[in-house]
């Protein structure tokens, strides 16, 4: 997971204009879900609206979520790391889906397997609102697994840890979040690349365009020779947002429910 400083900056080409939410959707023929494949990138935006904290413009007890969801602040301080993934644990324990969470869950079940729900969040509130099969491409929050990578798979685990009671893999080695950390290797990236190329709409939520490789897979999409439908529905503006033919600014909780089920008829 690599972060683009430029992106944070807000810089884009001020030239070229991006519908937004008032203006008609493109003309063309409505999704089905019997043979039409829709992809569906979530990111902390949507999860913002069920009170867990984005990463820009936050910090944690003086330090910056850039700096602690490191692989390198693992390396330094496991303890201090421990102490922030149990708060963020915390935190996400008592949240609740959204209207938008619950809107997509409907959504996946009435497209069936030609919906693709991938999240960069890392918190289980897709799967609290009746999600099935979403993928995690930075890991799950409530998962921890070895940091050595001695074989034991990724296990459930809610529990917060102190300083003083880090946990430890029967091998040994210390016990980490089952997250991915910025200069680490995102998941699942070879199932998430194939549904991007079968996919004829690309619709994300709340992603700020300044992560990557998730950033780049509206370009992806529009670089292709068979170009999807690429929207975007949010509180503000992406970074990437002049790759989007559809720029829907406002609450995830209240766009998703009303603008989803349109696309479908």
């Amino acid at each position: 997971m690599n972060r683009d400083p430029s992106k944070d900056r807000g810089d884009s080409n001020p030239s070229l204009s991006t519908p937004q939410s008032e203006e008609l959707p493109l003309p063309g023929p409505r999704l089905r879900s019997e043979f039409q494949k829709i992809f569906i990138l979530t990111g902390a935006g949507i999860s913002a609206e069920s009170g867990i904290p984005v990463f820009q413009g936050t910090s944690w007890r003086g330090h910056s979520h850039y700096e602690l969801a490191n692989i390198e602040a693992w390396e330094k301080d496991p303890k201090l790391v421990w102490q922030y993934y149990s708060d963020r644990r915390a935190r996400a324990r008592v949240a609740k889906p959204n209207a938008a969470h619950v809107a997509l869950a409907q959504w996946s079940k009435e497209c069936g397997d030609s919906l693709f729900l991938c999240t960069q969040n890392v918190d289980n509130l897709h799967e609290a609102a009746g999600s099935g099969d979403v993928v995690h491409i930075h890991g799950k929050l409530f998962e921890s697994r070895c940091a050595a990578g001695c074989g034991r798979p990724a296990f459930a685990d809610s529990s917060g840890y102190t300083e003083d009671e880090l946990p430890h893999c029967s091998c040994g080695a210390l016990i980490r979040p089952n997250v991915c950390w910025f200069g680490e290797q995102p998941y699942q990236l070879d199932r998430i690349y194939g549904a991007l190329e079968e996919c004829v709409m690309f619709v994300a939520i709340g992603t700020s365009g300044s992560v990557q490789p998730v950033a780049s897979f509206v370009t992806m999409l529009k670089q292709r020779s068979r170009a999807a439908r690429t929207i975007f529905l949010g509180l503000t503006e992406p970074a990437n947002a002049l790759y989007f033919d559809e720029v829907h600014l406002g609450p995830a909780a209240e766009l998703a429910p009303k603008l989803l089920p349109s696309w479908m008829k």
